[in-house]
């Protein structure tokens, strides 16, 4: 049941103002090759629906509200280009100490006469000539200090060769030993590997290769637990010096009698056969050696979408961020799945670890981790765009991102207001924002309540906005 429009009131008063050992998981990436993993996959949950060719597109089903029990606020941090997720709003806002926020909250409440100021040449300041000149001197000084781009000549640091007992289990007799031209093209392909991960390294920003925040990790025990159900794939992370690393085996140049033994199933059986079993495989070997063992995704194969990869990342009932990655079935090639799902767990964990929606700081940086771990991995570009746009009604802060998150109770980080969700084009990405004068439910209950408080709050809008949405998500439970 909606809240009904409030009568308009003319005269308002003013007021006064792992499998591993313990701590494994989170060891440096090039330590992180030879680790412990089980049988069963990651993907516990969602893995039922994708063997199965009677249930297709049936998706993985998240956690149902029990009882009537509401989702959380959920607070969006506005302003710059990606949105972080929040729990709790930003304290301490005060109006006096946001001058451009004071004066659209009095518009909205009726204090001031709701108008726009007309442009006045008049008052433009004119920049005198000498002004204008000591500009340019600046700039120009500035351009001649710049320094060119010298790459490093520190080389980094490559993964060493690792055999371990896993393989002298495999059975590598009737392997024939490889011919100079194999073992020439080898060493050609690993040099030019090397070369490619060496100059993506020094063309990534400073930014982008500092430490990753993981505080938003699982905990000890999850983590184990996730190692040891990837215990299969640990050799897939082994490096033999006459076989090629897994993930470069699977790329149909390589020659099959120099490839990685556990691959040689991939490469001979159809890959549509196999392609369900090989993403299995292939989330193990990433959530492993990039992403410290703490993805538990499900992946959902789909017969129809407007793109070949996507995300769906939700928060729940109890406030967690959740994720599925959904992969389309009519991928072809080995190196198409692989660009897709490492793509999509890049976003997946900056969301989920690090609270970000769309190719933000984070997600670059999952990204270089992933190529400092696995050079053989493909490059993580920003070839998608952003779908949503999310604005606050207030303070017309917005920002963009990937996740449809119009079906929950969204508020704005800084001023506690609603903020709108919309589909947005990339013509649309950088257009002016407004106000939405649209009298929503909650702003009728704001503009009703928000004078009425006096003193009761701190004195302070944060204090003054958290009463009043905890006052009007309780007020719509009991009416649902």
């Amino acid at each position: 049941m909606e809240i009904q429009k409030l009568p308009v009131k003319r005269h308002l008063p003013v007021t006064k103002g792992h499998g591993c050992v313990k701590n494994k998981c989170r060891r440096n990436l090039d330590e992180m090759s030879i680790q412990q993993f089980s049988d069963s996959s990651s993907q516990s949950e969602g893995d039922g629906e994708e063997d199965s060719n009677d249930a297709d597109d049936e998706e993985y089903q998240q956690p149902e509200w029990t009882g009537r029990k509401r989702p959380p606020l959920v607070y969006l941090e506005l302003g710059d280009k990606i949105i972080i997720v929040r729990n709790e709003p930003q304290p301490n806002v005060k109006l006096e100490d946001d001058v451009q926020l004071k004066t659209k909250m009095h518009k909205f409440l009726g204090l001031i006469p709701s108008r726009r100021k007309l442009y006045n040449p008049a008052v433009v300041y004119d920049m005198k000539p000498e002004d204008i000149e000591n500009i340019n001197c600046v700039v120009n000084s500035s351009h001649a200090s710049a320094e060119p781009f010298t790459p490093s000549a520190e080389q980094p640091i490559r993964p060493k060769t690792m055999m371990t007992s896993t393989w002298s289990k495999l059975n590598l007799s009737n392997i024939d030993e490889p011919t100079p031209e194999e073992s020439q093209a080898k060493s050609k392909n690993d040099f030019e590997l090397w070369s490619i991960a060496f100059s993506f390294d020094q063309c990534t920003p400073d930014l982008h290769k500092e430490p990753i925040d993981l505080i938003d990790l699982p905990n000890e025990e999850q983590l184990a637990a996730n190692c040891r159900r990837h215990k299969s794939s640990v050799p897939c992370l082994e490096r033999h010096p006459k076989f090629y690393g897994f993930v470069r085996s699977l790329s149909p140049s390589i020659s099959l009698n120099m490839c990685h033994p556990l691959a040689l199933t991939y490469r001979q059986n159809n890959f549509k056969i196999c392609k369900v079993a090989l993403a299995k495989v292939l989330f193990n070997i990433f959530n492993h050696a990039i992403f410290h063992c703490g993805l538990q995704v499900p992946i959902v194969w789909k017969h129809a979408m407007h793109t070949r990869c996507t995300c769906q990342l939700t928060v729940d009932a109890h406030g967690k961020r959740r994720a599925k990655i959904l992969l389309l079935r009519s991928i072809k090639t080995t190196a198409e799945l692989i660009r897709c799902l490492l793509h999509e767990m890049c976003h997946v964990a900056a969301f989920v670890f690090n609270r970000e929606l769309g190719h933000g700081d984070n997600c670059r940086r999952w990204a270089y981790q992933a190529k400092m771990a696995l050079p053989e991995a493909p490059t993580i570009e920003d070839n998608c765009i952003d779908s949503f746009k999310y604005t606050c009604t207030m303070c017309t802060r917005c920002s963009y991102g990937v996740a449809d998150l119009s079906m929950q109770n969204l508020r704005c980080y800084y001023c506690q207001f609603e903020v709108s969700v919309k589909n947005v084009w990339k013509s649309e990405m950088y257009d002016w924002t407004r106000s939405d004068p649209t009298m929503t439910p909650f702003k009728c209950f704001i503009w009703d309540r928000y004078l009425q408080l006096g003193e009761q709050g701190a004195n302070t809008h944060s204090t003054n906005m958290a009463l009043l949405n905890e006052e009007f998500m309780r007020l719509n439970s009991t009416m649902d």
